[in-house]
């Protein structure tokens, strides 16, 4: 009987000691095993003012049913194909999953008529190797503010390269027209403008538009998403608004103001609720000492 107990004891004993160790493996293997997400890859062109041409990647993963942006996958940008001597340069992807570079014009060599760009993740912890292309034609597009018989136009010219290296214009191609914001762009038309044979679209520009306080606005002349030339946007300053007029007397006292300068009912209101609040805190501790003053007049 006590040969049995003690055989029962050992196993006892034996499994608490190495089935910690072996759960403890276990987990470490199923770390090591875990597979990587399947990644999605976006990439963008964007030509600013015919200088900068900046390159966007948004990398996700997938998660059940939904894809997540990725954050700190670092993407690898080329030129034609994803060999180390066609880099571009890299760049992390932020809290959104974003990457952007902008094409160090040096890079690009000579003028072309066509340029293929690679977006390329490799070797990453997380998510699975994927690479994203894009093919844009070389383009050149601008825009001229003039003022004819005092009509204010916007003429807008969009040309690209043919396989030759000639320069041709860009017919039927849509452009849109804004005016900078403090928080985004306004469209000038409801619809987007086509250009005409010549690559061109001439606009009147409208009037009573609020500028800066020197009447400065920002015109900007937009292809968005467009098959062959990807994104293009042109800016240009101009003094064809309406100044603006700070009348310090009106909005001496506005919410948005200073604190000595607050609305004179904003003050009245909160001092009244803070009075309030501490009157009430006030006769509450003033009930609890006439109640402890009634307990001892009664022990008495």
């Amino acid at each position: 009987m006590n040969n049995i107990r003690a055989s029962i004891q050992y196993l006892v004993l034996l499994c608490i000691t190495h089935l910690p160790g072996f759960a403890t493996a276990q987990s470490v293997n199923d770390t090591t095993t875990t597979a990587k997400s399947e990644a999605s890859i976006e990439l963008l062109y964007t030509e600013s003012n015919n200088n900068s041409k900046i390159l966007t990647v948004t990398v996700k993963a997938k998660v059940g049913e939904d894809y997540v942006g990725v954050e700190g996958a670092v993407v690898g940008f080329f030129m034609t194909e994803a060999i180390p001597e066609n880099s571009l340069g890299n760049s992390t992807t932020n809290d959104k999953g974003v990457a952007v570079l902008v094409v160090p014009l040096e890079k690009l060599g000579a003028l072309r008529a066509n340029y293929t760009f690679v977006a390329s993740i490799e070797n990453n912890t997380t998510v699975e190797d994927q690479q994203e292309e894009i093919t844009v034609s070389e383009s050149n597009l601008n825009m001229s503010l003039e003022e004819v018989d005092s009509v204010r136009q916007v003429v807008i010219t969009l040309q690209t390269t043919d396989a030759a290296g000639n320069t041709i214009p860009a017919a039927d191609v849509e452009v849109r027209l804004f005016v900078q914001r403090m928080f985004g762009l306004l469209p000038l038309s409801s619809d987007p403008q086509l250009t005409d044979e010549q690559g061109e679209i001439t606009l009147e520009f409208p009037a009573a538009i609020p500028g800066d306080t020197a009447g400065n606005l920002v015109v900007v002349a937009k292809v968005d998403e467009h098959e062959l030339f990807g994104n293009l946007d042109f800016r240009k300053k101009i003094r064809w608004g309406v100044p603006l007029v700070i009348d310090h007397n009106k909005n001496i006292r506005e919410l948005w103001s200073s604190r000595e300068n607050a609305p004179y009912y904003l003050i009245i209101l909160v001092n009244s609720m803070l009075i309030g609040i501490w009157g009430v805190i006030a006769y509450i501790v003033f009930q609890v000492f006439r109640i402890r003053k009634l307990g001892r007049q009664k022990v008495a």
